[in-house]
Parts: C-alpha cells; structure tokens; sequence
C-alpha cells in the first residue's frame, strides 16, 4: 500500500519517456512498450485487480499523450488483466526464481496480447494486415520483452527480493 505513490509517479515518468522517447525507435511499425512491462510488473507483484487499474491508467494517460485515449486504455487493462493471472502471492514463499519466471512470462502473454489487440484496432491503412500483424507481433513483443529484461536485470531484482 505505501509504494501506490511511488508506483504512479513510476508510471508518468515512464508514460512520458514513452511517449517522447521510445515511441520513435519504430521497426515495422513496431515500436517497444514500457508500459506495458510497468503494467506486468504491477499485476504480477500486486495482483491482477490493482494491474487492471494501472493498466486503465497508465493506458489513458499514453493514450491522451499519443491523441488516441479509448484504444490505449483498452490495451492498458487487458495487459493488466493477463499478466495478473501470473501473481505471485507472497504467502506462498516464492522463490526468487519463480518470481522472475512468472514476470517474464507475465509480461511476454501481456505484451503480446496487447499487441495484437493494438494492431487490430488501429489504422488498418498503414500497412496490409498480413504484413502489419506478424511484423508487430514478432517486433513489437521482442523489442518489450528487451526492456523487460533489461528493467529486471537493472532495478526490479532488488526490488522483488524484498
């Protein structure tokens, strides 16, 4: 309960740094989600109902930074909403390795997923269907799980050994 704070000024900072930053390294039309790592991590440590919730969140704030609100927050909770069906509580002791292992297949289903719902719903015009899904598919959800990994290895080890 006393790290909400820390998690939501978390989730503006990394909203912008997306928004400003990482929505400009485009491979295919795919581009990395820090967010949606932020939102795995949430829902894989916290529990799935607060995920949905930073998930929303998170996605409506990406989404009035990049002018498209109603399709950001609905990736946003559906990234929360499938990374939660990997928590971890803590009365079940888990092991160090479980929770990374359950992060990193939170955060690989939620990346996908959304994915995949975002290029659905999005600009069909951009390129043709059979070219846009696996392109972002494959990228998109490789270029997120980079990030994953590399928040793990650079800050959440620490924090989930608490």
């Amino acid at each position: 309960m006393k790290k909400y704070p820390l998690y939501i000024v978390s989730m503006a900072v990394l909203a912008i740094l997306q928004h400003f930053l990482f929505s400009r390294l485009v491979i295919l039309g795919a581009s990395p989600d820090l967010l949606a790592v932020f939102v795995a991590y949430v829902s894989v440590i916290i529990g799935q109902r607060t995920g949905i919730i930073f998930g929303f969140s998170a996605g409506l704030l990406a989404g009035f930074l990049s002018g498209d609100p109603g399709l950001a927050a609905l990736v946003g909770t559906l990234e929360g909403f499938i990374a939660g069906f990997f928590h971890v509580s803590p009365e079940s002791h888990p092991t160090m390795v479980k929770k990374r292992r359950m992060f990193y297949f939170g955060a690989a289903t939620a990346i996908a997923a959304g994915n995949l719902l975002h290029t659905l719903l999005s600009n069909p015009l951009a390129l043709p269907a059979w070219l846009r899904i696996p392109s972002v598919m494959v990228i998109g959800t490789a270029s997120s799980l980079f990030f994953a990994v590399l928040a793990y290895q650079l800050a959440l080890k620490k924090i989930l050994k608490d």
